[in-house]
């Protein structure tokens, strides 16, 4: 009994231990808690302190962005001023599918959704990164008003806190007003009421239910999400914005069904508003790449962006694209001019709506000469006139055909060039080696994906190149070989007057300056008498190239890429969606295009020739029956030399080919009462054998090997001789013997006749 007793007392002082143990410890964790409550509020205090909504801020957001040319004069932008609606003007579709999607309680918070604000924490939590933010639309609004685009904790403090403030300042419907009144939707579009106007040319009061789904679905990534770049991709968030509000009860199933089988359509489109804003809005997004900013940023932040823009260069821009000679029903176009003295766009219009940063497209023939043919000619492997052979290649089981299988035998680079052979701009690569053939193109301004292979070097890319891209290359060339980066923006001053950026990138050599003129002497042909020979009507050296993309059921990209030795142009035509007719092609409108621009274009001079290159003739026989490049030699005949062009440092070896042309072996010997003639025959030429008076004996085919023929003797006695002639299978002599003289002491005739009369 007692000892029972005892051990319950025991175990009566242990659990008595325990308790106190844990009320201890509860007591400093929850001291600790109340300490880091007080922390967290003394941080939030601290931090937020300055943060405070004034009277005017969500009203001071406006487009206050100046983009001017290089001459100084102001380039207007879509957004340029700004453009607000009252709650009144905008219909109730656009409302209740922004509060579906963006903000489904908004009516019943006050600045801050703490549900969803768990939900995003778990759900980061859960990630493992920041997947969800939580903003309601009163914390958005804050942000595009007044805050910036950084993404920190104490800006998400500041997010909140002005959040509350304007709850309690504004009515919900203000506060929405506001909000549709700053959202940005791409293509520098602020405001509901420009977006309305330049996605469906309605204002926001005749949007219907699908189209405010779209405009809703837009804004979380515009890029993506505009049916301007992609009617897929905005059909696609659409129908989530449709889904979202029939089960919140805004749209009823008919209405729901309705709107799934609406089809978009850009409205009509205002050319001039696309020539004016193209410009502007390819320097803002590049000013925002700079800058490390959102275009939003910059577009707000009160910077000057001083461009390389020429006004009159992009008014005759504007009127070529608005001119209906040169339009095709179907196809978009874009142009751009670079000034190839200071590497910069001085004019540029596109009825795309991406910057032509990002946009990119398969560039057919174009990248011919950027990855096969300059790099050839830098290297030495090849010159404008070295044979190479037309004809089908398996490069490890690629074996892409010419235009209509169509092959040209054995040519030269030159004429390859000229026709755009698939087949010969494979074998340079092949010969030059693919790594080595990309890089040349990375270092004229090209990039390329890690899966692009051998089908790049026509045109077959993962992404495609930018037109920047492709212009910039082509730039290198009219440099002469120099690169410098193509670029619209040359300075930008921030709203205090301070220059926060001047462009002094410097140019790089990248190319020989006789491999870029090889190349330009080239397609300075190709303009004149090749797929480009549209422009020969100009007048003046202009280099270009054309390319293709398409089936026989149409075509989707017609390059012309030029240039001259003061501008580089690029016209592209193209269909987003579909095809162009099969008429469309890279030598017809975009080199109609092109032909229209230079003509308004002051007139260019002559391209310089560097001295290193030269003038050299060549051995044309050896060229075509050899199918190697050879200089001629002193033995070269007239008939087979011409004049080529070449680079200094990679001169070919001079010919041996007419060297020792006779054969060595070649004898005359007589017989009983003949001749014995004798000689190897080579494999290069015939041969024929004549007598003093020039009368032919023998004619002796090449490749023969070892020939004796016997002849009568033609007298009993006295000298004869023999000569022989080198002959090329056209019959032209290049090379011809000394006669051997053989002396016949056979028995005269007359002493014969003598014999005969008595003595």
């Amino acid at each position: 009994m007692c000892k029972h007793i005892f051990t319950d007392c025991r175990h009566t002082k242990v659990n008595m231990r325990a308790r106190k143990a844990i009320k201890i410890t509860a007591i400093v964790l929850l001291v600790t808690l109340i300490f880091i409550i007080l922390g967290g509020i003394f941080a939030i205090i601290t931090l937020t302190n300055v943060t405070n909504l004034k009277n005017n801020d969500l009203n001071s957001i406006t487009a206050n962005l100046r983009v001017v040319s290089a001459s100084g004069e102001e380039i207007e932008y879509y957004s340029r001023y700004k453009a607000e609606v009252s709650y009144q003007e905008i219909s109730p579709y656009i409302v209740n599918a922004f509060v579906a999607l963006e903000d489904k309680r908004f009516y019943k918070h006050h600045g801050l959704d703490y549900k969803r604000i768990a939900g995003a924490a778990v759900n980061n939590i859960k990630a493992g990164y920041l997947k969800e933010g939580g903003s309601t639309i009163t914390q958005q609004l804050a942000k595009n008003a007044i805050l910036s685009n950084e993404k920190s904790f104490v800006r998400k403090l500041k997010e909140a806190k002005l959040a509350i403030q304007i709850e309690k300042r504004y009515s919900k419907d203000e506060i929405m007003t506001m909000y549709l009144n700053t959202i940005y939707f791409g293509h520098s579009l602020y405001g509901v009421k420009a977006a309305c106007a330049r996605l469906f040319g309605k204002t926001p009061s005749e949007v219907n239910v699908a189209e405010a789904a779209m405009l809703a679905g837009i804004v979380k990534n515009p890029l993506k999400n505009s049916p301007l770049n992609s009617v897929e991709n905005a059909t696609e968030r659409r129908n989530l914005v449709l889904k979202l509000m029939l089960e919140q009860g805004y749209i009823d199933e008919s209405e729901y069904e309705s709107a799934l089988r609406a089809e978009y359509t850009a409205p009509p489109e205002q050319k001039s508003d696309t020539a004016s804003g193209s410009y502007a809005n390819a320097a803002i997004y590049e000013a925002a790449t700079i800058l490390g900013s959102s275009v939003k940023e910059v577009i707000t932040g009160g910077y000057t962006v001083i461009t390389y823009c020429d006004t009159q260069a992009q008014e005759l821009l504007k009127r070529a694209y608005d001119a209906e000679s040169i339009s095709v029903d179907g196809a978009d176009k874009m142009f751009l001019l670079g000034d190839n003295s200071t590497s910069g766009v001085c004019a540029y219009v596109s009825g795309i709506s991406y910057a032509p940063h990002e946009f990119r497209r398969q560039p057919a023939s174009t990248i011919k000469p950027i990855m096969a043919y300059a790099p050839a000619f830098d290297t030495g492997i090849y010159s404008p006139s070295s044979p190479i052979e037309d004809k089908l290649y398996d490069f490890n089981g690629y074996s892409p055909q010419n235009y209509q299988n169509s092959y040209l035998g054995w040519t030269t680079v030159r004429n390859a060039i000229l026709t755009s052979s698939n087949a010969c701009a494979l074998k340079t690569v092949a010969d030059l080696g693919l790594d080595r053939s990309m890089s040349y193109a990375k270092k004229f301004g090209i990039n390329f994906d890690d899966k692009d292979g051998a089908a790049s070097v026509l045109g077959g890319m993962t992404y495609g190149v930018t037109s920047l891209e492709i212009a910039e290359a082509y730039m290198t060339l009219a440099s002469g070989g120099m690169h410098r980066d193509l670029k619209f923006v040359s300075e930008i001053i921030d709203k205090n007057g301070k220059k926060v950026f001047i462009r002094s990138d410097p140019s790089e050599r990248v190319l020989s300056a006789a491999a870029a003129y090889l190349t330009t002497d080239i397609l300075t042909e190709c303009a004149s008498e090749g797929t480009a020979s549209k422009l020969r009507t100009l007048g003046y050296p202009v280099a270009a190239k054309t390319g293709t993309n398409g089936d026989e059921s149409g075509n989707t990209d017609a390059w012309n890429m030029s240039y001259t030795s003061r501008y580089t142009l690029c016209a592209w035509y193209g269909a987003l969606d579909g095809k162009m007719p099969s008429s469309v092609t890279g030598g017809s409108y975009p080199t109609l295009a092109a032909r229209y621009i230079y003509g308004g274009l002051p007139r260019p001079t002559a391209f310089e020739e560097p001295e290193s290159v030269i003038y050299a003739d060549i051995d044309t026989y050896c060229a075509e029956n050899s199918h190697i490049l050879r200089l001629a030699s002193v033995n070269t005949p007239e008939e087979y030399r011409r004049k080529e062009m070449f680079s200094y440092d990679n001169l070919p070896e001079v010919s041996d080919y007419f060297d020792n042309a006779l054969p060595e072996d070649f004898e005359v010997t007589l017989g009983d009462g003949e001749i014995v003639i004798g000689l190897t025959a080579s494999e290069r030429f015939d041969y024929r054998v004549f007598d003093l008076n020039g009368t032919e004996i023998l004619n002796i085919s090449a490749g023969r090997g070892h020939t004796e023929t016997v002849i009568p003797q033609p007298v009993a006695f006295g000298l004869e001789g023999y000569y022989v002639e080198a002959v090329t299978e056209d019959g032209v002599c290049v090379a011809e013997s000394a006669p051997i003289i053989v002396f016949i002491s056979g028995r005269d005739p007359f002493f014969d006749l003598f014999d005969k009369f008595p003595h």
